[in-house]
């Protein structure tokens, strides 16, 4: 019952999540050579020379990826203080489960919907390319579903935290934005600069593409394992958080 009571009160959220970031992949992949052949100005990310350039410079490593760091804020609005607002928290709390047990749900329901946008362009990409005569490495396409996982899980562990923290949905979004910024914009301090701590970043493999020997494909570097690993720390902290400030509150 916790499982659907999570799903149902976060699908719109989810789908519209998944729909954008869906409808913007396949929108690149499948109208390629339509935006390239365009007589005006060519997009950012087309006047690249190759297809995986292209994929990569429009979606990898930028429109897409910042809308998928956005997207993740709205995924991660949860916590009781939101049903407290709407009135429906006494129901949930007279439910014979614990606090713990809800929040945790909460959580499960959004790790999965992270999970699943951040393998739509692994399924798309790959999968829509052959329709335009085109190829794109599965495995180039892993790479960066895993770098968006990791980035995507902590912008959720950040706004579910900003949720049990700030009962005003909106205080609560900005919040998360801000803090979905200050970190690039700290990373950039001289003294910060060593630790790469910029995951937007990250997600996009900056200063690590390079290509093959042939010229004929992008390529990232390979899996920064030890960033993924701090990433998913920080999510797991920040989530633990939340359950503590949960427990906590006084209704």
């Amino acid at each position: 019952m916790l499982l659907f009571k999570a799903w149902r009160e976060s699908r719109a959220r989810f789908f519209l999540s998944a729909g954008t970031i869906g409808v913007f992949c396949a929108g690149v992949v499948l109208f390629n050579v339509q935006i390239q052949n365009h007589p005006a100005e060519p997009l950012r990310g087309f006047q690249a020379g190759t297809y995986t350039e292209q994929i990569y410079d429009f979606i990898y490593g930028g429109t897409a990826k910042g809308l998928f760091a956005l997207l993740m804020l709205f995924i991660g609005l949860g916590g009781l203080l939101r049903e407290q607002r709407r009135g429906t928290a006494p129901f949930t709390l007279a439910l014979p489960v614990t606090r713990s047990e809800i929040i945790i749900t909460q959580i499960a329901v959004g790790v999965v919907e992270v999970i699943a946008i951040a393998a739509l362009p692994l399924l798309l990409i790959p999968g829509l390319s052959p329709f335009l005569g085109k190829s794109y490495p599965v495995s180039e396409s892993l790479h960066f579903a895993l770098l968006w996982l990791g980035g995507g899980l902590m912008v959720f562990g950040l706004a579910f935290l900003c949720s049990v923290l700030f009962a005003g949905e909106y205080t609560a979004l900005l919040v998360a934005f801000l803090g979905l910024f200050a970190v690039p914009l700290a990373a950039q301090l001289r003294v910060l600069q060593p630790y790469r701590m910029n995951f937007l970043m990250t997600m996009g493999d900056f200063g690590t593409m390079h290509w093959n020997s042939e010229h004929s494909l992008f390529l990232p570097a390979p899996m920064p394992w030890m960033r993924l690993l701090v990433f998913f720390l920080i999510t797991i902290a920040l989530l633990s958080a939340a359950l503590g400030v949960t427990k906590r509150h006084d209704f």
